[in-house]
């Protein structure tokens, strides 16, 4: 990966389900999986989470996982924290929890 990474700690399970598919998912030169909270509200209190396949950018922090590239950006990583687990249930897509929180179901991976 050409651009600079932030180098953080994060630990990132991706369950079986998961993995099998986000491997089918073709990710091209200096991209990965983004992790991305999107801001609502006047307030800036709220946040929803998006997946997508989406080009590096500097300061992201970046895993892999079983071979699967995933980053996200610094305000993504405050508000989600170091720990997350991302699984897959064929009828309802992706979720994304912590220890302590689920943040979002029914995810989409996002393209281009």
């Amino acid at each position: 990966m050409g651009k600079e990474q932030a180098i953080t700690k994060m630990e990132l399970t991706i369950k079986e389900a998961a993995q099998a598919e986000l491997k089918k998912l073709n990710f091209p030169q200096d991209a990965a999986l983004r992790i991305d909270v999107v801001i609502s509200g006047d307030c800036g209190c709220g946040f929803f989470v998006q997946l997508g396949v989406d080009e590096l950018r500097k300061n992201d922090t970046l895993v892999y996982e079983n071979g699967i590239p995933v980053c996200m950006d610094r305000l993504t990583k405050r508000h989600l924290g170091d720990v997350l687990t991302l699984d897959y249930d064929p009828s309802l897509g992706f979720a994304l929890s912590s220890p302590e929180e689920a943040f979002a179901d029914r995810l989409a991976v996002r393209r281009g």
